[in-house]
């Protein structure tokens, strides 16, 4: 296995990874709301991809399966 003979420097390696950027989403417009959203993904405020509803969105079932544990649950002890 090739091992390499020399170390490489702070600047050498800078030099080469100056061009090893991150790029910027690209983003639209969601036909329905018209919120910004990532392109070719579903609206994460309506929940529309492709001119219909792919997901729910968690407004309609808000506070169905989640509470505040204001209250103490029957049968658990928390000391």
């Amino acid at each position: 296995m090739p091992v390499p003979k020399k170390r490489v420097g702070h600047s050498e390696q800078a030099h080469r990874r100056a061009n090893w950027k991150a790029t910027v989403p690209t983003m639209s417009v969601c036909p329905n709301c018209g919120a910004a959203t990532l392109a070719h993904t579903m609206c994460g405020v309506c929940g529309f991809y492709k001119d219909r509803v792919v997901k729910e969105r968690a407004l309609a079932t808000a506070g169905h399966d989640h509470h505040d544990h204001d209250h103490d649950h029957e049968g658990h002890d928390h000391d």
